[in-house]
């Protein structure tokens, strides 16, 4: 595989520069091996690092709440357990709220609508192809679409694999 960076070039068909292996998947030997080490990489990062983690912003931070909540009960400053209790529960109260107002509003309306069927024609509208192309897109697995820098689909490529 080529290192390039993309360049915009006048040629009608730019080809993408794909290895092999990604469109043949024969060519991808050994994938226990892969699978085994890619969960115990997760593993090792779910059961170890992570909660590490945790308890070393827990203890930094932990730390911090207390010097300012505890530690400063004469300073009458900005932050006090009493206040923030009251702020919570002040905004669970609006959550509450504004939750049963929605709930008696739009209880038993079904508001949204059920989008109609897209044929086969609109969508070889949409994609300027003819019927038939787009019944031959939909009835294979592996396919290269190429688009121009506007969007519009100037290009498809159907991989057929043997078994």
């Amino acid at each position: 595989m080529k290192n390039k960076q993309l360049e915009t070039n006048s040629s009608p068909n730019p080809r993408l520069d794909i290895p092999q292996y990604i469109d043949q998947p024969e060519y991808v030997k050994n994938k226990l091996a892969g699978f085994s080490l890619q969960i115990l990489g997760w593993t090792i990062w779910m059961w170890l690092i992570m909660p590490l983690i945790t308890l070393f912003l827990w203890w930094t931070e932990g730390r911090n709440v207390y010097q300012q909540l505890f530690l400063s009960w004469g300073n009458n400053g900005r932050y006090s357990l009493y206040t923030l209790a009251i702020c919570i529960g002040i905004f669970i109260l609006m959550l509450l709220v504004w939750a049963s107002y929605n709930w008696i509003r739009f209880y038993k309306i079904e508001r949204r609508e059920l989008s109609a069927p897209v044929t086969i024609n609109e969508i070889a509208q949409s994609f300027k192809l003819s019927s038939n192309d787009i019944m031959l897109l939909q009835h294979n697995k592996n396919l290269t679409l190429y688009f121009d820098d506007h969007g519009n689909l100037i290009k498809y490529d159907v991989t057929r694999h043997e078994l």
